[in-house]
C-alpha cells in the first residue's frame, strides 16, 4: 500500500508578522481552490474539514485586517499635513536667507544672512528623508537658532523671526503627533495583532490536522495529494526563504 501523503510540520509562529500573513494568506488560496474545484457551489472538503476551513478563513481576514491597522493611524495623515508644511517653510527660509545673501547694497543684512546660512547648511535638512530624521535635525538647527544670541540678533535685523517661529511650532506637531501615533496604537494594535495572529496560528495548526486526518480515513487515499503537495511546496520555500535564520536580527 502506497504512503499516504501528509502536509509537513511547520512553524509558522517563527514568522515575521508579514512573513506569516502572508504564508497563511497563500494556504487559504490553495485551499480555496481546491475547495471550489468542483461543481460550483459544491465544496470538495469533507464536512468536518469544512468547517475548519471556515474558520480558518475568517481568522485570516482578521490577522490581515489587524495587521493593515497596525501599519496605519488616525494620525498618519496629520503627520503627513504637518509635515508638508513644516517643509514649505524649511524652504522659505532657506530661499529668503539666500536671498539676503544677495543684498551687496546692503553689507549689515547679507553679513547676518551669512552667519544664519552657515547655521541652517550645518545641519543638512531634507525634507524628503523620514520623519524622525528630519524632526532632529530641525528641532537642533532651531534651537541653535533661537538660544544663539547672534543668530537671534541677525534674525531680528532680517525681520524673519515669525518664519523660525512657525518653523518651530511645526516641527513640534510632527513630533508630538508621531508620539501619540507611537503611544497609543501601540499598546492597543500591537495587542489585537498578536490575539489575531495567535487564533489565526491556531486555526492553520488545526487545518492541518482535519485535513492530514480525513487523507488517512478518505476512500480515495490519494484525494488530497495534489493539495497536501502544493501545501508542502509552499512551506518548503517559506522555510528556505523566508523564515528568519538563526542569529539574523527580526526587523519587525
Amino acid at each position: 500500500m502506497a504512503s499516504i501523503k501528509q502536509i509537513e510540520t511547520f512553524q509558522s509562529k517563527y514568522l515575521r508578522m508579514a512573513g506569516f500573513v502572508e504564508f497563511v494568506q497563500q494556504v487559504l488560496k490553495l485551499f480555496t481552490a481546491f475547495r471550489d474545484s468542483g461543481e460550483q457551489g459544491v465544496s470538495q472538503l469533507p464536512t468536518k474539514v469544512e468547517t475548519v476551513y471556515t474558520s480558518f478563513s475568517g481568522s485570516v481576514t482578521a490577522v490581515d485586517d489587524a495587521y493593515k491597522l497596525s501599519r496605519a493611524s488616525d494620525y498618519t495623515q496629520q503627520i503627513a499635513d504637518e509635515d508638508d508644511r513644516r517643509d514649505n517653510l524649511y524652504k522659505q527660509l532657506v530661499n529668503m536667507l539666500k536671498m539676503f545673501k544677495r543684498f551687496n547694497y546692503d553689507t549689515e543684512k547679507k553679513e547676518a544672512a551669512t552667519y544664519l546660512w552657515n547655521i541652517v547648511k550645518k545641519y543638512n535638512v531634507d525634507v524628503n528623508e523620514n520623519y524622525s530624521e528630519e524632526s532632529g535635525k530641525l528641532q537642533q538647527m532651531l534651537q541653535e537658532l533661537t538660544t544663539d544670541a547672534q543668530a537671534e540678533l541677525r534674525t531680528a535685523k532680517l525681520g524673519i523671526e515669525n518664519i523660525i517661529t512657525q518653523l518651530n511650532t511645526a516641527n513640534e506637531q510632527v513630533r508630538t503627533l508621531m508620539s501619540y501615533r507611537n503611544d497609543e496604537r501601540m499598546q492597543i494594535e500591537k495587542a489585537a495583532l498578536a490575539n489575531a495572529r495567535n487564533e489565526a496560528d491556531q486555526a492553520y495548526c488545526t487545518l492541518v490536522l482535519s485535513l492530514n486526518a480525513a487523507a488517512v480515513m478518505d476512500d480515495d487515499a490519494h484525494r488530497f495529494d495534489e493539495l497536501i503537495s502544493q501545501v508542502n511546496e509552499l512551506i518548503k520555500y517559506f522555510r528556505q526563504y523566508v523564515l528568519p535564520k538563526p542569529g539574523k536580527k527580526d526587523e519587525d
